[in-house]
């Protein structure tokens, strides 16, 4: 379903490019918090009590601190077994023997670590905001991804974040343990809008590059392609054995219905009618002039309704952690608590 063409892109159809009135977006990428850091110490202390759900992803390694229902060597004790033929006879327990009269073997529990990769939208679409009072989409982004990083890290996970619009940018990593954490928080407080979107075939060439599959996020507005492209493309990740999450990051005044309404029929000054808006496409260039009926606001709210739930739809059937999130809500008790519930996070 795409949106039809004549309506303002302020609105997230499902094409390449962002359109906002003149003065109002784009409002630069690279701002933060106002001393620069994208956390304050007390949320670190939050995300540090967090960890990744694995959900169907392969752990691997023996750094991590993933449980893993395989057993082997570590000092962490998981069960007793009875010995058999073939065991190592140097983890019989004697103690047990002489209790019980049996031979029984010691099994351990191991951990693993995820190869967990985070892919950005830095593209263009991402740097825009409907209100000067909230962070740009973008903004919001490299918050989230910092979250999913430092946790990921600090539980020692292989980390990879990967900012791209038509192409993937220069990531971050691979990378792992804790020494990681503050170079990791430095290059996404420097991170720069990259451009052009394209979704679907950039998130499909980094996963078909990598030897194996993970645990994949993308945090993005997914304003590229149709939504049909997502669902081919999720398909495919989930038949190479890649856990997929998407983080659908928008403004209210994309998607909230009264947000929207003000936004595109807001008076003039002094009350006057507004004038029609011309509004201008951040990613190619085109403009588009609009007078915005209400028979227009209606049909836009319909449609945006109608994509939302199409992408929730979508990720649903192809096993994909879906999860929306607005700029406008407060970072640490609403998002991290939709993370939880999502059951990404624990």
């Amino acid at each position: 379903m795409r949106l039809p063409s004549f309506l303002p892109s302020s609105i997230p159809r499902p094409s390449r490019g962002r359109f906002g009135r003149p003065g109002e977006g784009p409002a630069g990428g690279a701002a933060v918090a106002a001393d620069g850091a994208l956390f304050d110490e007390a949320l670190l202390g939050r995300l540090r009590r967090l960890t990744l759900l694995a959900g169907n992803a392969r752990p691997e390694g023996i750094a991590g601190e993933h449980r893993s229902r395989r057993r082997g060597a570590s000092p962490e004790f998981a069960d007793f077994k009875s010995y058999s033929q073939g065991d190592d006879f140097r983890r019989i327990d004697w103690n047990t023997y002489a209790r019980l009269d049996g031979l029984f073997v010691r099994l351990s529990e191991v951990t693993t670590e995820l190869n967990v990769h985070v892919l950005l939208d830095a593209s263009a679409s991402m740097d825009w905001r409907g209100d000067r009072s909230l962070p740009t989409k973008l903004t919001y982004a490299r918050r989230l991804a910092g979250a999913i990083g430092y946790v990921a890290l600090w539980h020692f996970d292989r980390v990879v974040i990967a900012p791209f619009g038509d192409a993937v940018g220069v990531p971050f990593g691979p990378a792992q343990g804790r020494s990681h954490l503050v170079p990791m928080l430095r290059y996404l407080e420097r991170l720069e809008p990259l451009g052009r979107t394209a979704l679907t075939g950039t998130i499909d060439r980094y996963a078909r590059a990598r030897r194996r599959p993970g645990y994949l996020v993308v945090v993005s507005d997914l304003l590229s392609g149709e939504p049909a492209e997502l669902r081919d493309l999720l398909r495919g990740l989930r038949g190479r054995g890649w856990r997929t999450v998407i983080l659908h990051v928008l403004d209210a005044a994309e998607v909230a219905p009264d947000a929207a309404v003000r936004y595109l029929s807001a008076d003039g000054p002094g009350g006057a009618a507004r004038p029609p808006a011309e509004l201008v496409d951040v990613e190619g260039g085109e403009r588009l002039r609009l007078s915005p009926t209400d028979g227009v606001v209606d049909r836009y709210v319909a449609l945006v309704e109608g994509w939302l739930a199409e992408m929730e739809t979508i990720c649903r059937e192809e096993d994909a952690l879906y999860a929306r999130l607005l700029t406008s809500w407060e970072f640490e008790e609403v998002v991290l608590g939709l993370l939880h519930r999502r059951g990404m996070v624990a």
